[in-house]
């Protein structure tokens, strides 16, 4: 009979375990969350390693091929110009070589085509540099007499009215010298690097031009037209690498990760997707975003 009773406590034994004993519950939720997130964040630094490698792939192939650089440059006068300012923009170590050699036999450069004939310097390198030349052209001197007219006329119609308005976006350089303080060098200064930045959005942009500061800005600030409406955007969906680092506010580090982003993503949808990349601040989002667009 003990036998008996004991084979029967092991038969329900299971039963009433079962019965009485809860196993408790793990949420696994934010562990699975976590190791998402990292899983992604490691993908990103893969992609953009792998940028950075094709980068430097890039860098070490444009070395051999002159034609495929791409410079950074700001406005400059190449005479006497520091050989460590020819390579911050850009330039080749054995161009900038020939130029120093050049200067130093008594060679010099009054017009912006004579950068041109220095050896060794491409089409490419000098359309990249030549809207920063500040020197006269060959055709700008032959035009001078009428030009030197346009401008007494211009600075007489300045003198006589100090209410005219520029469109900032629009003008040429003759209408930017009706702007008190602005003269010739300064308004080509301005068209160049209105062109590099796709349009001015806010005057105090101006204070990024080269040699501009406040209080020659304070001097036409209220004479000037602000119109956004021709702004010249990026479509970040079709921009290539190159594109992304023409303008002012992208460098290469952002460039890459802006293409990591949409190879890993597909598609932006909104230019806000752009703020996952941790380069871009919310600063730095703020400059940009009135040069973005996601249209087809």
């Amino acid at each position: 009979m003990v036998l008996l009773v004991l084979i029967l406590l092991v038969l329900i034994s299971s039963s009433v375990y079962r019965a009485f004993y809860r196993p408790p519950v793990y949420d696994f939720s934010e562990f699975e969350s976590a190791a998402l997130d990292f899983e992604q964040r490691l993908a990103a630094m893969r992609l953009l390693e792998e940028e950075e490698r094709q980068t430097a792939r890039m860098a070490r192939q444009r070395s051999f091929q002159p034609d495929a650089l791409i410079l950074t440059p700001r406005p400059f006068n190449p005479n006497n110009l520091p050989p460590e300012a020819w390579k911050e923009m850009g330039v080749p170590d054995r161009l900038v070589a020939t130029i120093i050699n050049f200067e130093n036999a008594g060679g010099s450069f009054r017009f912006k085509e004579d950068l041109r004939r220095i050896f060794g310097m491409t089409d490419n390198i000098y359309a990249q540099l030549e809207p920063f030349i500040e020197l006269p052209s060959r055709a700008e001197m032959q035009e001078l007499p009428q030009s030197l007219t346009r401008f007494s006329e211009a600075s007489a119609e300045r003198q006589a009215s100090r209410n005219v308005m520029v469109n900032i976006n629009q003008a040429d350089t003759l209408e930017l010298i009706l702007l008190r303080g602005i003269g010739p060098s300064f308004s080509r200064r301005i068209v160049n690097y209105r062109e590099r930045l796709g349009g001015f959005h806010s005057a105090d942009q101006l204070l990024e031009v080269f040699g501009m500061d406040t209080a020659r800005l304070a001097g036409f600030r209220q004479n000037i037209i602000i119109d956004t409406t021709f702004i010249n955007r990026i479509n970040i969906n079709q921009a290539e690498w190159v594109d992304l680092i023409r303008h002012p506010y992208i460098d290469r580090n952002i460039a890459n990760s802006i293409l990591a982003i949409r190879r890993q993503h597909g598609p932006f949808h909104s230019i806000d997707q752009v703020k996952k990349s941790h380069l871009i601040t919310p600063q730095l989002f703020q400059r940009l975003a009135p040069y973005l667009t996601v249209s087809d």
